[in-house]
């Protein structure tokens, strides 16, 4: 007996033992190569319990039971699920997957699909390729020469400030400043489920002058490092279903989720060491004091004033170099993630603090970021997404101005700042004034989502996007600017809440070759700004530098306020049979309390189709076109980005207009109750092909018709206004794009691969109110959208020194009058649209090391160098600024050949003619990266899951089809008021 239950006990001993589980080891490789990969996670299936590779594709995983099946995922490769079945050695071959066809694709709604199975127009561009090429701010500046047909403009050069981005062209008329009236031309940016405001919009009250509010980019409010992708929905089967504001096209930002197996802990600090570059070249002393001579001789002077007015010729200040610096900055990222079954979990915290290469312009920005997801009980998920972010900024903007004469002195004969006549010596105001901004930014987002069948899930967001602005400024009478005032303060505080909320019911299901899926949803959105100014001016004391410290009289208090709504029901269904054929449909009804009477209400719809010819029965399987894919849409999209109250008319209350001792409200613009949607049809079809296995290309072409366009438009002065805004325009963008994703070699452990797009893009104005065209502005009917009107420039008369403007008829004139207001003398000198541009990615990898590079181009674009730079070259001033060292190549004696007409305060000056216009077309190599991955083995010494280190310069280089003269200034120096500035980083990551 008792040797019976010695038998037994060790018989359940052993079937414990086996049951509490074995020890795997095994090496995982590449199944075409079968060289080991290192990074591959191996994870038990429904446990936290993994371990990932070291550098020669081994592991070893302490496995819960014998009967554990274990998961292997990297990326790239196909994730294979093998059974334990009690084996100790598991060695596993992984197949490369084609990632450009079997990626997915996150579009609307919480929508995600293959590439495969996408109709519509939709580039993603995932979080290594943003970070890896560029060290800018945000992830818009990020995308340039990413995206085909994707065009990014920065028109001061300052880090912080919105970009331009323009998908398609522009499919609203251009910004035409105050005196116009017309809908944005931004996409419409959705931070995961929240649609973000659009910093741009040319209708939204950022007040003017000193009053104005310095527009900060809502990018630059979130980290980049915590973005998982963007996606770029172009045509209107992809964006249809965002109707209302989706016609300048969609960008949807997602962010890092957690990952379900152990906990992951990542810190990366980077050092940024900026400098300027394409620096403006302004006179020395001893060019100034000669030019100026030379100016008040030519004007008439006297001889024995113009040393006086000249001043002296032993000082020399340059203070382009007095408010220039090479800077130093540290941008420092940590975040933990991980989950089990039911909850996976990423937080996130960055801090930036920006010094600049402009003096007074240093900005710190503090992030966080929390992304939570639950599984409350089977069926039922809760989601939470959201951010928090702190920024803070300096303002000092003399450097994109003007820079002052060489030869006034810093300081007096006091030691004193030397005072200008109502203006600030740099160096005071960068001492005595302050010019601050302050943010506080939050965007946050909140699903439950009910698995009510097999096929059927529900689903509800809430979501907030919230910023507080306070801007102040405060300029001390101590010098120039604030002596005006007897000192100066103004604080404008400005809050925006946008509030969305939307539920929707999912359908997705299956029946032998036939796939269908469907959403339906509504949608509440709600808007509101308010935003309040005091100022105080003759300050009592600055020792207390607060709003309220001047007399009742010599304050003022304004203030403003905008709310707006939108109710929207949204659908789309989808269907593909075999995986071959593949349907789409949108449709969306959008309301909104933009617009008044009955065009409150429009429908948005668009269907698309996918046919894969390559899986048809008939095509004969080759190795050289592997994949066709041939593709169309059309559809119906809208543009409601026209501000509150657009059509509704406004008034505003002041103390100083009154009546009869009340207080009284005053129209301030005009209503219009017809006034309704700006919508744009558009057209798109698409060839993706494989070729050779290792070449991926899409082309396509699309034309894009807006109807309805919105713009002011003059009215009699009977209805007691100069205009109103209308819908009165019709415009066309058309084009062609082309993105080639090739894996150039792949041999071993050395790869290179490649990614080249171009976009070409054409627009034309096909109707105008009226059919009267603006030629001040450059809205010609049957031209392009974008034209750069003035007066042709014809050098300077070589016996007299004048400038010389060429007429319509061909003749040449030194007379101003004939041109000088002159409309039907203001002819097209340029566009600002270019007729292609595009960028070329590389990246070449050899076991650890990664070298990155990115080049960008564009051509045929022309521009008006900023008035700043027109300034410098004007000939007829020669006071208190000082001026461009092109100005040596001025006029001086009968017989000279130049553009540079001579010094004279009596000469013409005609600021927009093609003297001042150049050719932007350009070649940058906008990044090198190269970044080292230190070897598992190394790691595991270390207690560290993987470790590297890399550098970065960003702005390297930019060649200009327009060169610069040697020693001269031209588009490089003039072309952003903000100075380009070329930065070197370097950065460490380590992973626990």
């Amino acid at each position: 007996m008792i040797r019976i239950y010695l038998i037994a006990f060790l018989v359940l001993l052993q079937f414990q033992l086996f049951a509490q589980g074995l020890t795997v080891t095994g090496t995982v490789a590449d199944a075409s190569d079968k060289l080991g990969i290192p990074g591959v996670t191996v994870l038990e299936k429904g446990t936290s319990n993994g371990v990932t590779t070291d550098f020669d594709g081994k592991f070893k995983l302490n496995v819960s039971k014998a009967k554990a099946e274990l998961m292997f995922s990297f990326i790239g490769y196909e994730t294979q699920f093998i059974a334990v079945k009690g084996q100790k050695v598991i060695n596993v071959q992984l197949k490369s997957a084609d990632q450009k066809l079997n990626e997915v694709v996150v579009l609307g709604y919480g929508s995600v699909k293959s590439r495969e199975a996408v109709v519509g127009s939709v580039e993603q561009v995932k979080s290594d390729e943003l970070l890896k090429h560029s060290n800018a701010q945000s992830v818009d500046q990020m995308l340039e020469g990413q995206v085909a047909g994707v065009q990014i403009e920065s028109e001061s050069g300052d880090p912080t400030s919105p970009v331009k981005v323009r998908i398609r062209g522009n499919n609203s008329l251009p910004d035409m400043g105050s005196s116009g009236f017309t809908a944005s031309s931004e996409p419409l940016y959705i931070l995961d489920g929240v649609p973000l405001i659009d910093a741009l919009n040319p209708n939204i009250n950022t007040g003017t002058g000193q009053a104005a509010e310095t527009v900060i980019n809502p990018l630059a409010l979130i980290n980049p490092e915590d973005i998982a992708s963007v996606s770029i929905l172009k045509d209107a089967s992809a964006a249809a279903i965002y109707g209302a504001n989706a016609a300048n096209g969609v960008v949807i930002i997602t962010t890092k989720k957690g990952a379900k197996g152990k906990t992951r802990i990542s810190v990366s600090h980077k050092i940024l060491m900026s400098n300027p570059i394409n620096k403006v070249k302004y006179l020395n002393t001893e060019q100034y004091t000669e030019l100026a001579s030379e100016f008040y001789r030519n004007s008439g002077y006297a001889e024995e004033d113009i040393s006086e007015l000249v001043g002296p010729t032993d000082v020399y200040t340059n203070w382009r170099d007095l408010t220039l610096q090479n800077s130093v900055s540290h941008s420092t990222n940590f975040s933990i993630s991980g989950g089990a079954d039911k909850t996976t979990y990423r937080f996130s915290f960055g801090y930036k603090d920006n010094e600049t290469t402009t003096k007074g312009n240093d900005f710190n920005t503090l992030t966080s970021r929390v992304n939570l997801n639950t599984e409350l009980y089977p069926g039922i998920t809760l989601s939470y997404n959201g951010g928090l972010s702190s920024f803070k900024k300096e303002s000092y903007g003399a450097f994109a101005t003007y820079a002052f004469l060489p030869n006034i002195p810093v300081y007096d004969e006091n030691g004193e700042y030397t005072r200008f006549d109502g203006l600030a010596n740099p160096l005071a105001e960068l001492d005595q004034n302050r010019n601050e901004l302050d943010k506080f930014y939050t965007n946050n987002s909140l699903n439950l989502k009910v698995k009510i069948s097999k096929n059927l899930s529900a689903s509800t967001t809430l979501g907030l996007d919230y910023t507080n602005t306070k801007k102040f400024i405060f300029y001390s009478k101590e010098n120039g600017r604030g002596a005006n005032y007897g000192g100066y303060i103004k604080e404008k505080r400005t809050i925006n809440k946008n509030w969305i909320g939307f539920s929707q019911l999912e359908y997705n299901g299956k029946y032998k070759k036939h796939s269908f899926g469907a959403i339906a949803g509504v949608q509440l959105k709600r808007d509101n700004t308010e935003s309040t100014t005091t100022t105080d001016k003759n300050l009592m004391t600055e020792k207390i530098i607060l709003p309220g410290t001047s007399a009742d009289e010599d304050q003022t208090v304004a203030g403003y306020e905008n709310t707006s709504a939108m109710r929207s029901y949204y659908s789309r269904a989808n269907y593909d049979y075999d995986k071959k054929y593949f349907l789409s449909l949108n449709y969306r009804t959008d309301a909104s309390s933009f617009f008044g009477g009955d065009q409150q209400v429009e429908r948005f719809m668009s269907t698309g189709a996918s046919w894969i010819i390559s899986k048809e029965n008939f095509w004969i399987e080759n190795d050289i076109i592997n994949f066709v894919k041939l593709k169309a849409s059309y559809g119906k999209v809208g543009n409601a980005k026209v501000g509150a109250y657009s059509a509704n008319g406004v008034y505003s209350y002041s103390t100083s207009s009154s009546y009869n001792g009340k207080l009284i409200a005053t129209p301030n613009s005009a209503p219009n109750v017809d006034l309704g949607w700006q919508s744009s049809y558009k057209f798109n079809t698409g060839l993706a092909i494989k070729f050779l296995k290792k070449f991926n290309l899409d082309l396509e072409y699309y034309n894009n018709k807006t109807k309805d366009g919105i713009m002011n438009t003059k009215v009699i002065p009977e209805t007691g206004w100069n205009s109103i805004p209308v819908n009165a325009v019709d415009l066309t963008n058309y084009g062609f794009e082309a993105t080639l994703k090739a894996v150039n070699i792949k041999f071993g452990e050395l790869s290179w691969t490649s990614n080249i797009n171009i976009g070409f893009n054409k627009s034309r104005l096909d109707k105008l109110a009226n059919n009267l065209n603006i030629v001040t502005t450059g809205l010609i009917v049957g031209e392009s959208t974008s034209l750069i009107m003035g007066h042709k420039y014809a050098g300077v008369n070589t016996q007299t020194g004048d400038p010389q403007w060429r007429l319509k008829d061909g003749t040449i004139t030194d007379n101003y009058k004939l041109v000088s207001g002159n409309l039907d003398e203001k002819v097209i000198i340029g566009k600002k649209d270019a007729d292609f541009s595009g960028g070329f990615s590389n990246s070449l990898k050899y076991k650890g090391f990664n070298l990155n590079w990115m080049l960008t181009y564009e051509s045929g674009a022309d521009m008006f160098i900023p008035y700043p730079a027109r300034d410098m070259e004007k000939v007829k001033t020669m006071y208190i600024f000082n001026k461009s060292i092109n100005l040596l190549d001025r006029w001086q004696q009968p017989g000279d050949v130049t553009d540079i007409p001579r010094l004279d305060q009596n000469i013409s000056f005609d600021g927009s003619s093609s003297r001042f216009l150049y050719n932007k077309s350009n070649i940058s190599l906008k990044s090198i990266s190269l970044k080292y991955s230190v070897p598992k083995h190394i790691c595991n010494l270390a207690n560290l899951s993987n470790a590297s280190i890399g550098v970065n310069v960003s702005n390297v280089y930019t060649w200009y089809k327009e060169a610069t003269p040697s020693g001269r200034n031209g588009l490089a120096e003039y072309r952003y008021p903000f100075p380009q500035s070329r930065t070197f980083a370097f950065e460490l990551k380590l992973g626990l």
